[in-house]
């Protein structure tokens, strides 16, 4: 990797991303996406847009609508380490770029007044005015001296695509929308999931039912209810408790890619009450059909079994 030297005018000149010729003050529709810097990746060792960065962001995001009368949020989205957002500019003073380097700048000196970080470089786009504010960074690392640099909150520029259309900005502020949800996770022990992982804390009612099973009673009430949601009812099972609100874990016996488009599943991974996992064997046949049943027995608080075949996989993974 090449080492940072003197900053040299002729070779480390900044080219702009902006499209020529047009006028960002001029009104319009943009979808914008900014990114966390690598160094405050590098020094959190984690993604940064989480907990209280998460929070102070979205209170930004707020105060940001509150003082700038010429820009509306349209649908946005704060993910691990970049953010997504429709921002809808009228004409006038402000362009796009003010209002979103103002925002990053706002994010970055509440982070620093928060962590009592001391002020470096500035961070995000060049101010338009003048009298723009300073930008401060993010907080040290840990044991850092009091006057060591911090590390920067957001990359220097960011991306933007100018909206044209109705159809457009319906299919955008759609993948925004489910942009959490296609965001697969690794929960650790060889998992991978999409959806809430704080549901995995909660206290889990596995549920399983063999085929051709008949009328079964009522519901028991759980915190959380965990299967693999594959027979006939526990698929009647689950489109009751998604229905009905209630939060659920699932882990089909196949890959989790298109799982977030399943009747009712959007909704309760919108609503944070779903969480997906992937199992190791996504084949979907018997073999990966049998260690789902499994998987869920072992890592389920409690079971909820109404009926179970005689002589059947459910049965012998019970030992009944």
């Amino acid at each position: 990797m090449k080492q940072a030297g003197n900053y040299d005018p002729e070779k480390h000149h900044r080219r702009s991303i902006r499209l020529k010729g047009h006028d960002y003050a001029g009104g319009g529709v943009y979808f914008v996406t900014i990114c966390a810097h690598r160094e405050i990746i590098g020094v959190t060792g984690r993604k940064p847009f989480t907990g209280e960065m998460r929070e102070l962001i979205e209170e930004r995001i707020r105060i940001t609508a509150e003082k700038c009368a010429q820009m509306r949020w349209g649908e946005w989205v704060i993910m691990p380490d970049h953010f997504h957002a429709i921002i809808y500019m009228e004409k006038g003073k402000l362009g796009l770029g003010d209002v979103v380097g103002g925002f990053k700048a706002a994010v970055s000196r509440e982070w620093n007044r928060a962590t009592q970080a001391s002020p470096i470089r500035a961070v995000g786009a060049r101010p338009a005015s003048p009298h723009a504010s300073p930008v401060r960074a993010g907080p040290a690392p840990p044991n850092a001296p009091p006057n060591a640099p911090r590390p920067r909150i957001w990359h220097r520029n960011f991306y933007e695509r100018i909206v044209r259309s109705r159809e457009a900005e319906a299919r955008i502020a759609e993948y925004i929308r489910m942009n959490p949800w296609r965001c697969v996770q690794d929960l650790g022990a060889g998992l991978r999931g999409i959806g809430n992982p704080a549901l995995w804390s909660g206290e889990k009612l596995g549920v399983l039912c063999s085929r051709n099973a008949p009328k079964i009673g009522r519901l028991p009430e759980a915190d959380v209810y965990f299967s693999g949601w594959h027979s006939p009812k526990e698929k009647e099972i689950l489109q009751w408790l998604l229905a009905n609100g209630r939060r659920v874990i699932a882990c089909p016996a196949w890959g989790i890619e298109n799982s977030a488009f399943a009747p009712g599943v959007r909704q309760a991974l919108e609503e944070n009450r779903m969480l997906i996992l992937e199992m190791r064997d996504t084949s979907g046949n018997l073999a990966a059909a049998e260690a789902r049943n499994r998987f869920v027995i072992e890592a389920a608080d409690g079971l909820f079994t109404p009926y179970v075949t005689p002589g059947g996989m459910l049965a012998r993974l019970l030992r009944w």
